[in-house]
């Protein structure tokens, strides 16, 4: 087992080492190093014994140290496949011809406990368990979708999945914390499953810690894929009814709401967004769970002209529209991008794409300077048809400017501009 080097920083503890780009870390402190999770682990100690693998032989080098960080990066974990076949699967409703990492179905519980990615449970081994146990991997985040074993491995078509409380038990009796996940599909998992779902969970805390409830996201790419309906507002007003109550009975007896649902429900359902304290550690932000609430909460007072057009999807552009004026903001446009590329259903910011943002300024922006959320970006600036800022700037004939994701900093640049 090894590590490769992929770069160091000049200057640090590993250059003057002699440690390379391409030589392999072996082991640290005597711990066989597997991928970046353990040299995170192993590296952090204020004393090191490094083996390392040269194009020369095999080097042991001594490191005492303070905080100084050894200046090395290593290669990225190499993700293990999902061997589910969800019937919602967001990937297999996408075009092809996107960039291959687009199509790449990860469930690695590395990844879950590193960046938050939910993961399934299906083919965990003892090893995983064990090393989960043994390096406090917590917290993870889990698909969970249903508890009703039939049910969930239709869902996520392996049968395999059926399981799933066999798994967060022996999680959870580790002292491993959960948070759970559930994509509501109608008529399949809500109702009384979603219900059954919900309780059976909450039988579990504190080691299961908050449950996201979500609804299933459509694609036009469904050809071929199993019939499913999408969340409407009679489906979503049924959601809320079963699911804020159950949060109000847990709040009581829990000290915690435990299951929150999805900004999207209130949306649909065209009932109010509850305040920021309803959402409690905003547990699963980034799933869409308390978003606006923290937008809001998060306003800053401008008052000031603000000459630009803030570029959006549908379902948040009324929200921004409204927390600008409330700051005091003048002379700004908002515009609700359309999503031509997946579809009309898809509304949420974070899945526009280049081409359609160039259409929409086109058809409704003037010579403004254009404002996107770098939501829409991955690590390398690209929207998903790979076109970066720059180039939708040229386009459209108007500077763009991206401003964080994040309620406290898009704020703060807001106030700049």
């Amino acid at each position: 087992m090894a590590v490769k080097v992929v770069r160091v920083q000049p200057g640090s503890i590993a250059c003057e080492l002699g440690i390379r780009p391409g030589h392999k870390l072996l082991r640290i402190n005597g711990e066989d190093v597997r991928d970046y999770l353990d040299f995170l682990f192993l590296s952090s100690d204020g004393y090191l014994e490094v083996e390392v693998e040269t194009e020369d032989g095999i080097y042991i080098f001594e490191v005492e140290r303070e905080e100084e960080p050894l200046g090395i990066e290593v290669e990225q974990i190499k993700p293990k496949r999902c061997r589910c076949r969800c019937i919602f699967c967001f990937m297999d409703q996408m075009p092809k011809g996107l960039r291959p990492s687009l199509y790449l179905k990860d469930d690695d519980y590395r990844l879950s406990f590193l960046y938050g990615n939910y993961i399934t449970l299906v083919g965990m081994k003892e090893e995983d368990y064990q090393r989960i146990g043994k390096q406090r991997l917590s917290p993870l985040y889990v698909s969970v979708h249903a508890t009703d074993p039939e049910v969930r491995a239709f869902i996520m078509g392996n049968e395999e999945a059926a399981y799933i409380m066999d798994g967060l038990k022996r999680l959870c009796g580790m002292g491993i914390k959960v948070h759970a996940q559930i994509v509501v599909c109608p008529g399949i998992n809500d109702g009384e499953v979603l219900r059954k779902t919900v309780m059976d969970l909450a039988e579990l805390y504190p080691g299961v810690l908050s449950v996201a409830v979500v609804p299933v996201g459509l694609t036009k790419y469904r050809k071929g894929l199993y019939p499913l309906k999408g969340v409407g507002i009679k489906e979503a007003q049924k959601v809320l009814d079963i699911i804020v109550p159950m949060g109000e009975v847990f709040l009581k007896e829990l000290g915690t709401r435990f299951v929150f649902p999805a900004d999207e429900f209130f949306i649909k359902a065209g009932r109010p967004i509850p305040p920021l304290d309803f959402y409690e550690g905003l547990y699963q932000l980034e799933d869409g769970v308390g978003m606006i609430a923290s937008f809001l909460a998060k306003l800053t007072s401008l008052n000031k002209d603000l000459p630009y057009t803030f570029v959006t999807g549908c379902a948040f552009t009324p929200f921004l529209r409204e927390a600008l004026k409330l700051a005091g903001a003048r002379g700004f446009e908002v515009i609700a991008v359309e999503n031509r590329f997946f579809g009309k259903s898809v509304d949420v910011a974070g899945l526009l794409v280049g081409e359609d943002i160039v259409s929409a300024l086109r058809k409704n922006n003037g010579k403004k300077a254009f404002v996107i959320s770098d939501v829409l970006l991955n690590e390398d600036r690209l929207t998903i048809d790979d076109m970066k800022p720059e180039a939708i700037e040229k386009l459209v004939g108007t500077r763009c400017v991206v401003v964080p994701f994040e309620p406290d900093g898009f704020w703060e640049t807001v106030t700049f501009l």
